[in-house]
């Protein structure tokens, strides 16, 4: 919902140097390590410093530019996947991503500074939760937002997933959960255009042992979702909240087998257009979508 949710996922994977799924280094074998090792005092007090001064950070931004503050509290009914809501569900699933990835991020940093991988993965979602949460109770102060509990019950969907994907290997080999997107350069917020976002759940074949050794490990199921003309509807001659299931290529376990592990890691994480065969249902014009016979960001004027 926020325009640096983005942003912040990402620098924050980046920023911590043993990221599992960031690490961009095609070429290094390098090790990145802490100069010393903390205690547990001072790698606890360096995680609660590091949330009180995230939320400080946010909250001051949110006064300065979000109109935090300037009313009571308020609820906002924000809806689901209707035809009624602002973006017809893509900032829901926007949520899910969002939390997801930062829980990836903060738990990548945690075990930069030391912390054992079955705390990471306990307080990494924990923190990415409670980040957005405290977004979440300063939009109850704004005249524009107003608290969301749709929002607060996605964050803890997309926490929830990274624990589980992370919790049981087997998941993690067989599910990702993926942003497709191509930024849409007219100026407009890069990152906040739902009509160039899908949101995919990948069922990835190489994850089962009857598949991971023949060709078939290069292949993959989706479950997708997306909405054209609900966000800048003026635009748009017409809407679409489109639910669809799709074929595809593993990119990721294409690039591995090449030798490019780390930079195959990113796909776990992006969905890279025109690599699959979708056959979708529209739910605004209540008509089924052959692969590829739309406009890719809708019928835009």
């Amino acid at each position: 919902m926020k325009n640096f949710l983005f942003i912040l996922a990402l620098s924050t994977s980046l920023i911590a140097g043993q990221a599992k799924d960031f690490d961009f280094n095609i070429t290094s074998t390098t090790e990145y390590t802490m100069e010393k090792s903390l205690t547990d005092e001072e790698l606890r007090n360096r995680i609660i410093y590091a949330n009180l001064i995230g939320a400080a950070v946010v909250t001051a931004w949110g006064v300065a530019f979000w109109d935090y503050f300037t009313t009571d509290p308020v609820m906002a009914d924000e809806g689901w996947f209707g035809d009624d809501t602002k973006y017809g569900g893509a900032d829901k699933l926007g949520h899910v991503y969002s939390t997801y990835l930062l829980s990836l991020g903060f738990a990548s940093l945690y075990e930069y500074w030391g912390m054992n991988e079955e705390e990471s993965m306990i307080y990494g979602p924990l923190s990415a939760w409670f980040f957005q949460g405290i977004m979440e109770m300063g939009d109850s102060f704004s005249e524009l937002q107003g608290f969301s509990y749709e929002d607060i019950i996605m964050n803890t969907v997309g926490a929830g997933f990274y624990y589980v994907r992370e919790k049981y290997p087997s998941v993690k080999e067989k599910l990702d959960l993926r942003l497709e997107y191509i930024p849409d350069l007219n100026g407009e917020d890069p990152f906040t255009q739902y009509n160039n976002m899908k949101y995919v759940l990948a069922v990835k074949f190489s994850g089962f042992e009857s598949m991971e050794s023949n060709f078939l490990r290069y292949g993959e199921l989706h479950l997708g979702y997306y909405s054209h003309g609900y966000h800048n509807y003026y635009d748009y001659e017409q809407k679409e909240r489109v639910l669809y299931v799709g074929i595809g290529i593993n990119v990721s376990e294409v690039l591995s087998s090449m030798g490019w592990i780390k930079t195959s890691k990113v796909f776990n994480y992006y969905q890279l257009p025109y690599t699959y065969v979708p056959f979708g249902y529209d739910f605004d014009s209540d008509s089924y979508v052959a692969p590829y016979s739309r406009p890719y960001r809708g019928y835009t004027k």
